[in-house]
């Protein structure tokens, strides 16, 4: 197997017909999904980064009112997903390139983020200050301790990375993000490691 660190979407494009085949169209993820969701206005916009095909996490955003924009660096499981869903905006890209000249109300990467590089981690909490609305709801899942570990899906090898859970919450608040909820190795959700935090309103300051 060839390994690629950099460029997860790339081993993804693969094996995209075998991922779609073989996720769990079980919603695991409803009780954070459902968290994140109350936290929100009505017909809430949502960015979901590292979409995949889109199944079947995007069916229960759309059942619940959202407006939902998909990004995923793989062009073969955004081609699936653009087969289902006719009212999502999908976006081809590396969430490192994330540049959308317009805000949402929610931001979920949901074992999508943990296949970027440690650094390349860091870098990503700016860019999601600077696409939420003010007290919008990040969404994410990291790795339990910092490291990196390879896995193998549909015979090829795929990266993970993680910060240790000290450092995301020091990002989290130099972005000013305030943490709502974390649970290390969910054994509800499929010992997935969670984070919901919102993102403060900047004070008016009186002149």
């Amino acid at each position: 197997m060839k390994k690629n660190k950099n460029h997860a979407f790339k081993t993804y494009d693969k094996i995209a017909s075998w991922y779609d085949q073989n996720r769990s169209r079980e919603l695991f993820e409803k009780n954070w999904l459902d968290q994140a969701i109350a936290l929100l206005p009505e017909n809430p916009k949502v960015l979901d980064l590292g979409c995949g095909t889109g199944t079947p996490m995007i069916d229960y955003f759309l059942e619940k009112g959202c407006q939902v924009t998909g990004i995923d660096g793989s062009e073969n499981q955004i081609a699936i997903a653009k087969t289902r869903y006719h009212n999502v905006t999908f976006i081809v890209s590396d969430m490192r390139n994330l540049n959308l000249d317009q805000k949402f109300d929610l931001i979920i990467a949901w074992h999508s983020f943990f296949h970027l590089p440690q650094h390349d981690q860091q870098t990503m909490f700016p860019k999601f200050s600077s696409h939420l609305k003010p007290s919008g709801i990040l969404l994410f899942t990291s790795g339990p301790e910092a490291g990196e570990i390879w896995s193998e899906n549909g015979g090829e090898a795929l990266y993970h990375a993680s910060l240790s859970p000290n450092e995301y919450k020091d990002l989290l608040q130099k972005h000013g993000f305030t943490l709502i909820n974390h649970r290390i190795l969910d054994p509800e959700c499929g010992d997935a490691t969670v984070w919901l935090a919102k993102l403060l309103p900047i004070p008016i300051e009186n002149p």
